[in-house]
């Protein structure tokens, strides 16, 4: 049976967006060369700019073909190079790009698990100041572009060298992306398990509606159904379609199996995770706990039994901070929906 040691997690798509997309940042790189250019028009044509691209040469060779399809005839070959300068970039700034939603809690979450992180990106260095400006890369053991390691997704190659430099097999890798193919695929092929964000799930793939389900659904994996040992049967069949294997039929019932999807849906039910918690209300307010400058190097994670607030932070330093506001974080959190249970917080160093 799978032991799940590491998970790994795709960027663009996943982690971050385009801030406040691609069309508006190309049409305001243009502007600044005297060239006029519609968002919503360069919105629409970039995608099939980006998958009918030459791929042949490097991470910047491919981008300026991007470009230059993107905008097609209104961009002249004498303001091609400039207008590509800018927009490459701009794309460097980590000002361009915003969080998903949930994204620190769930690198948190999935940190507090006990297991390795890494990103797997097909992408190139200029996503390493993105993550350094948005405080990120603390968060990863391992980050692997496929611009630097030469080994692109879906090919096993790139999920095999991330397994490696995690010091992992390749069985214990959980791959967290958007992209079916790339990334859900591509990672089961190899021999990982792939978790596609907002897409159905690929044959023998896991799927969640949102980023911040990842947590939930790696830890169903691990724990959900633990009984002196063993593993409930609704985890051990979605383990055993993941690696191919025949699910286990019980002589004593003819119900039907479920797919994949509904298997992770039972576990989050099991785990009383699909009901409203107070967790909610405190990441949701969590900007406002917390000074600022703390509130970005810490992460609230559960309400145990008995009202106790655990929430992670960045090192020991950061957590004796912390605690000095404890009193006074305690009396915002009581005050919001929801919270009246929790009763006092319990700092943990990451």
């Amino acid at each position: 049976m799978r032991r799940v040691q590491a998970v790994t997690f795709d960027l663009a798509g996943t982690l971050l967006h385009p801030r406040p997309s691609v069309g508006a940042i190309y049409a305001r790189c243009a502007r600044s060369h005297g060239i006029e250019a519609d968002p919503a028009r360069l919105e629409k044509d970039f995608p099939v700019a980006f998958r009918t691209a030459d791929r042949s040469g490097d991470a910047k060779a491919f981008w300026q073909d991007v470009v230059a399809r993107c905008f097609g005839p209104i961009l002249p070959l004498s303001r091609r190079k400039a207008v590509f300068d800018s927009c490459w970039e701009a794309f460097a700034q980590p000002e361009c790009w915003r969080l998903t939603a949930g994204a620190r809690q769930t690198l948190a979450a999935v940190r507090f698990l006990g297991l390795r992180t890494a990103v797997l990106s097909n992408a190139d260095a200029r996503m390493r100041a993105v993550l350094q400006g948005h405080g990120l890369l603390s968060c990863f053991d391992e980050v692997v572009l496929s611009d630097e390691s030469g080994k692109v997704k879906p090919h096993a190659e790139a999920f095999t060298a991330v397994a490696k430099k995690l010091g992992v097999p390749i069985s214990g890798l959980v791959h967290v992306g958007d992209s079916m193919k790339e990334d859900a695929e591509g990672a089961r092929d190899a021999g990982a398990i792939g978790l596609v964000v907002g897409s159905p799930a690929p044959e023998r793939c896991l799927a969640v509606e949102r980023l911040a389900e990842v947590p939930h659904a790696v830890r169903a994996l691990i724990t959900e159904g633990r009984t002196m040992g063993r593993f409930s049967r609704t985890v051990a069949n979605m383990l055993a379609e993941l690696s191919g294997r025949p699910a286990i039929r019980s002589r004593a019932t003819q119900r039907p199996l479920k797919t994949m999807d509904d298997a992770v849906r039972d576990a989050i039910v099991r785990l009383r995770l699909d009901r409203p918690v107070p967790e909610n209300s405190i990441v949701a307010h969590w900007a406002e706990l917390l000074p600022p400058r703390l509130a970005r190097r810490c992460a609230p994670l559960k309400v145990l039994e008995g009202g106790r607030l655990t929430v992670q932070c960045e090192n020991a330093v950061v957590r004796s901070e912390a605690k000095f506001h404890e009193k006074a974080m305690l009396i915002k959190i009581r005050a919001l929906p929801g919270c009246a249970e929790v009763k006092s917080i319990a700092f943990v160093s990451a």
